[in-house]
């Protein structure tokens, strides 16, 4: 007999069982030594020719896990479907289960878009809507910030925990005076980046183009448009320089202070390096952080014989004109556009450190704000945007619990994660991050659902409560047992002859 193995099994002379699991065993290590050999070559050129080698390695150690032992679990189905119906049967099933492993996550696409429109209204500030996916990226980027897993991690933490555990601010609060003292005295200045002396400018040959509107009625009375005059102003609670900064960090002993700083600085390098007009595209936050001491700041001309209050109106108006001319602001008072003008604007009045503080509170304001009313508030529950939500979430939620396919495709794209340091907010944009556009549309990832309370409001660990993949790991190799078992026991009966 030319089948030798045939013939030992046969002869009864090694036991089929044994037979069975060494075929299995040696197909497993085939699988095995082609899936090394696939992901030691990405990581080799990965090690080479990118800048990523950590997320090139942590994403191919993941896919090897995932794949071997996803063939495994395929092994024995295929086996028991080849021990219990035929070759042709076998092919169609295998046919399918390609299929449906790419289809089975459309329900989840359509589910996203539906939500993308879709709104919950909350008993806050007379009835407050938010868009479902916005209430997504305020709990997704809680779940990130809190386990460090975004640009500038530190720097992140910090100003998050400062804004919601805190202080629970909401974008309304966020312009008061009562807040904007708390964010400079029990933030900013606690890391240090706070002047303790008052900041001396000043001007000369500046040329007036506008006054403020009912001027004649002020201490400005005496001064018209075209007159020359000098300034002085006095600055109080001014950012330090990007020098000082880098100074600050050599100096600082303090390890978690250090690492917020120097996330600071790499944030101000990068912002400014990002937008080459940084300085006129935060010219609107050139206000809440500016502290004009107008006992002291005057305004004069005609060899200091003539003099005014120099207010932070009127600071703030020719700062940010003379970057973003527009007609409302001609209203106020104004300087003309040329070089002394300019360079006083640009050069003097230019903070970089707090016009990018400005820039990074503004980022994370909108989608803490989402946080805090939605964990603060209650939901209002009767309106048809939370129906609808909590309806096709519900049914979504069981499809997903019960679709293996998704809940192994899950083990991988836990394990493998995202390259967390591209979860960052768009610089053109006043507050825009995107934590979905690392996501492959043909995977699964662990989804979960808000819960409301007997108040009616949102759980604040929202993002915690899903269906942890390794269950699903467990019940696949439950499966995978009982296949096994079945096939054991049909080859020890099968008619070999």
């Amino acid at each position: 007999m030319d089948n030798k193995l045939l013939y030992l099994v046969l002869a009864n002379q090694v036991s089929r069982i044994k037979i069975l699991l060494s075929q299995y065993i040696l197909i497993g290590l085939a699988i095995l030594f082609n899936i090394i050999i696939s992901v030691s070559l990405i990581i080799f050129f990965g090690y080479f020719l990118t800048d990523a080698f950590n997320l090139i390695l942590r994403l191919n150690l993941a896919f090897f896990i995932y794949s071997f032992v996803s063939s495994l679990f395929l092994m024995s189905f295929i086996l028991l479907l080849l021990l219990f119906s035929n070759i042709q049967f076998t092919t169609i099933i295998c046919t399918l289960l390609i299929s449906i492993t790419f289809l089975s996550n459309i329900p989840r696409q359509f589910i996203e878009s539906k939500e993308s429109q879709g709104t919950i209204k909350f008993n806050y500030n007379n009835g407050q809507i938010y868009k479902i996916s916005d209430l997504y990226d305020s709990f997704d980027l809680q779940k990130y910030v809190l386990n460090y897993k975004i640009k500038y991690p530190y720097l992140s933490y910090a100003i998050n925990n400062f804004m919601v555990n805190e202080n629970e601010f909401t974008k309304e609060e966020f312009i008061l005076q009562e807040t904007i003292n708390k964010r400079i005295n029990n933030f900013w200045n606690k890391l240090g980046v706070i002047e303790n002396q008052e900041t001396i400018i000043t001007g000369s040959d500046l040329k007036i183009k506008n006054l403020p509107v009912g001027s004649n009625l002020t201490d400005l009375r005496e001064f018209r448009a075209d007159d020359a005059i000098e300034v002085e102003l006095y600055l109080e609670n001014t950012f330090i320089s990007k020098e000082k900064l880098l100074e600050m960090i050599i100096s600082t002993e303090n390890t978690n202070l250090n690492l917020v700083l120097k996330d600071l600085s790499n944030f101000l390098e990068n912002i400014e390096n990002s937008l080459p007009n940084f300085q006129q595209f935060t010219s609107d936050y050139f206000e809440e952080f500016i502290f004009v001491n107008e006992t002291k700041s005057k305004i004069y001309k005609d060899s200091k014989t003539k003099e005014a209050v120099f207010k932070k109106d009127y600071l703030t108006n020719l700062y940010k004109y003379n970057l973003n001319a527009s007609a409302s602001l001609q209203s106020g008072f104004t300087l003309k556009a040329g070089v002394t003008e300019n360079t006083f604007v640009k050069n003097k009045l230019f903070f970089p450190l707090m016009l990018a503080s400005r820039v990074l509170e503004e980022y994370f304001i909108n989608y803490t704000s989402k946080y805090i009313v939605s964990t603060k508030y209650s939901v209002d529950t009767e309106n048809d945007g939370w129906s609808s939500y909590s309806s096709s979430r519900s049914k979504f939620d069981l499809y997903n619990n019960i679709n293996l396919f998704n809940g192994i495709w899950n083990n991988y794209t836990e394990l493998s994660g995202f390259s967390y340091e591209d979860f960052w907010f768009k610089p053109g944009s006043k507050s825009k991050i995107d934590l979905n556009n690392q996501k492959n549309m043909f995977l699964n990832y662990s989804n979960y659902t808000f819960k409301i309370n007997e108040f009616n409001i949102i759980d604040k660990n929202s993002y915690s409560y899903y269906t942890k993949p390794w269950i699903y790991l467990a019940i696949q190799s439950v499966i995978t047992i009982l296949f096994m078992t079945m096939i054991c026991y049909r080859y020890s009966k099968f008619d070999l002859s």
